[in-house]
């Protein structure tokens, strides 16, 4: 159940209130921003969904019949499909502070890509994630902290990530059997816009970082996920990108 957009704009107001009163305030309604940079080796797992995997994720997000599934290509070499991309990473953000006393996070979403209906705006969407700290977001207001790893060790980077709705475990060898390679445009105007699974967004704003940073997929794999009771076991591309990567962020974008 979404926490109601009422309470959520009282919120969004309270953080208002405790922001530089020039720039932000509950009066100017001005939208937070805050920078974040994602460490190197932020690390991409992609499914193209077969009929199975499509039409749960659709179940999913009839939940709210708002979004709508959408195909994009993952590398500019790559063709249009839908696909369900993990992303886990490392990254830090002044407003981590302001949260949680904390200057560092691992981070793993599940996304998928869509348009929403109510705009025709398109972007990603996070359907669910797990954070090694307390985290906020608009479908739960406060997440706690999950089970969560992410490191690199002996030429392999490794990870799990755990919750209720999936279970991710994998590895993979970056030192061999590696292509390099660019997101695709269609990906990258996805990214212009994330999604919660309520409708709110985060406008998300990137610069070279992003656009010109290699993609190293990596052929020496293995994956196990499973998500809503569901085995995926055909995986199309695992890669990680070569350096790290800048953001900011304009969080929860059309909360009024």
């Amino acid at each position: 159940m979404f926490v109601s957009n009422n309470f959520l704009k009282i919120f969004y107001n309270f953080m208002l209130s405790g922001m530089p009163f020039i720039l932000n305030n509950p009066i100017n309604k001005n939208i937070l921003h805050a920078p974040f940079l994602v460490d190197s080796y932020s690390t991409y797992i992609n499914y193209k969904l077969n009929n199975e995997q499509y039409n749960m994720i659709n179940k999913y997000l009839k939940k709210d019949d708002n979004f709508e599934m959408s195909t994009t290509s993952i590398s500019s070499r790559s063709n249009k499909q839908y696909f369900l991309s993990i992303n886990i990473y490392n990254c830090t953000s002044p407003i981590f502070d302001y949260i949680n006393n904390n200057d560092f996070s691992t981070r793993c979403e599940l996304n998928t890509y869509v348009i929403d209906k109510r705009n025709n705006l398109r972007g990603t969407l996070i359907m669910d994630y797990v954070s090694s700290m307390l985290s906020l977001d608009p479908d739960n207001l406060f997440k706690k902290k999950g089970f969560i790893d992410f490191k690199k060790n002996n030429n392999k980077i490794m990870g799990y990530a755990i919750n209720n709705n999936f279970h991710l475990k994998f590895d993979f060898d970056y030192s061999k059997n590696i292509k390099k390679n660019k997101l695709s445009s269609s990906l990258i105007k996805f990214t212009d816009v994330i999604f919660y699974n309520c409708g709110l967004y985060d406008k998300l704003y990137y610069d070279s970082s992003l656009i010109q940073n290699n993609i190293i997929t990596c052929l020496n794999n293995n994956v196990n996920f499973k998500f809503l009771n569901i085995d995926f076991k055909e995986v199309d591309s695992v890669f990680y990108f070569e350096n790290k990567i800048n953001f900011i962020g304009g969080l929860w974008k059309n909360i009024f």
